[in-house]
C-alpha cells in the first residue's frame, strides 16, 4: 500500500511539473539570490566611482544582495562598457554609463574597430545630473576666465589641457569650447577624474575641462565658469560661460545600464529599487555632498534622453567641423 501511495504522489508531480509553464528564472531561485557586479569604467576616485559608491551604501536596504564595485578604466571608459555589451545577461552584472560618452564614442570609431554600440547599454535608470566648468589651481595667475582665454589667444597651443578621456564629456565641452572661442588648447587625456584630478593639484596640467563632482572635490580648485544655462544651485558664486560670453551648454548625466537582452524583470526590478533609493532623503544629500544634482529617470525616460543625446551629439560634431555637412 506504501509503495503505491508513494508511486501515485511521484507520478502526480510529474504530472504538475509538465502543466506548469517553464521559466529558465525559476530555476536560479529568487532574483537577486547572490551579490550584483557594478562595473566602473574609470578609475577609483572619479565621479563615477563616487556616485556607485553612494548606491553601494543607500541600495543595501532596498535589495537583498549587495552590488560589488570593479573598475575597467580605459579609453575614457570605452573599455568597460565594450565589456558591460558582452557581458552575461542575467542582471547580475551590470555598469555605470555615462553621457554623453555613450553616444560620442561609437559615433567617431573607425568603421570596422572593435567596441559597444550604444543600443547595446540596456538602460536601467538615469540618477544624477552633473555639469561641465573650466577649472584651475586656485594658485594659477588665471583668476577669470577672461584673464584664461586672453592668455590662449595670445599664446596659441601652448596651455595644456586635462580632460577625461578622448570622445568623453570632457573632451566634447573642449572642442566646443575651442570652437566657440577660435582658441586652441593642449589637451592632455587621462582614465578618469581620479587621475585628472591630482595632475591639475600637482600643476601637472594648466586648466581642467571636467565636471563640477571633480572640482567641488578639490581643496586647491578654482572654476572660472560653468556650462549651465544659469548659475548651479550647489555653487551660485561661479559665474556660467554664457554670462561670459562664450555661449556653450553642456551637462553630463550618469546612470546604470545591463547587457543587451538581460530579461525586462530584472530591469524592473532594479529600477523600481532604484527610484526608491532617490526617494530616500539621506541618500540625496550624500549625492549633494559630493557635488552632483539628484535627478531620476526611469528605463523608458532615460532611453528617450540617450536617444535624444545622440541626435545632440552628431549635431555638436557637424557643427564644430568634426563631421562633413
Amino acid at each position: 500500500m506504501k509503495t503505491r501511495m508513494l508511486w501515485l504522489s511521484v507520478l502526480m508531480s510529474a504530472l504538475l511539473w509538465s502543466i506548469m509553464p517553464f521559466s529558465p528564472l525559476a530555476e536560479a531561485g529568487d532574483y537577486p539570490d547572490r551579490p550584483i557586479t557594478l562595473m566602473t569604467a574609470f578609475n577609483p576616485g572619479g565621479g563615477s566611482d563616487v556616485s556607485h559608491r553612494i548606491i553601494e551604501k543607500y541600495a543595501k536596504d532596498l535589495i537583498p544582495q549587495p552590488f560589488v564595485i570593479i573598475y575597467k578604466p580605459g579609453a575614457g571608459g570605452e573599455f568597460g562598457w565594450t565589456e558591460l555589451a558582452n557581458a552575461k545577461p542575467d542582471g547580475y552584472y551590470i555598469g555605470g554609463i555615462d553621457l554623453p560618452h555613450i553616444v560620442l564614442q561609437p559615433m567617431v570609431r573607425k568603421k570596422g574597430q572593435p567596441g559597444y554600440q550604444t543600443e547595446q547599454l540596456l538602460p536601467i535608470c538615469g540618477l544624477v545630473r552633473d555639469p561641465n566648468v573650466v577649472i584651475v589651481h586656485k594658485d594659477s595667475k588665471w583668476k577669470t576666465l577672461k584673464e584664461l582665454m586672453d592668455y590662449v589667444r595670445a599664446n596659441p597651443g601652448k596651455v595644456t589641457a586635462a580632460t577625461v578621456g578622448k570622445f568623453t564629456g570632457d573632451h566634447i565641452f573642449l572642442m566646443q569650447f575651442e570652437f566657440a572661442t577660435g582658441l586652441k588648447f593642449v589637451q592632455v587625456p587621462y582614465s578618469g577624474g581620479g587621475k585628472a584630478i591630482p595632475a591639475l593639484m600637482g600643476k601637472q596640467v594648466d586648466c581642467y575641462f571636467g565636471s563640477f563632482n571633480s572640482y567641488f572635490r578639490m581643496e586647491s580648485g578654482r572654476a572660472l565658469g560653468v556650462a549651465t544655462t544659469e548659475r548651479y544651485d550647489l555653487d551660485p558664486n561661479i559665474p556660467t560661460l554664457k554670462e561670459q560670453g562664450v555661449d556653450v551648454l553642456t551637462i553630463k548625466r550618469r546612470g546604470l545600464a545591463a547587457p543587451p537582452n538581460t530579461p525586462m524583470e530584472r530591469i524592473k526590478y532594479l529600477e523600481e529599487r532604484m527610484r526608491k533609493m532617490a526617494e530616500i532623503p539621506g541618500y540625496q544629500e550624500a549625492v549633494k555632498k559630493v557635488g552632483l544634482s539628484p535627478s531620476f529617470l526611469t528605463a523608458e525616460e532615460f532611453a528617450a534622453y540617450i536617444k535624444g543625446e545622440k541626435a545632440k551629439a552628431k549635431e555638436i560634431l557637424t557643427k564644430i567641423g568634426f563631421f562633413k555637412k
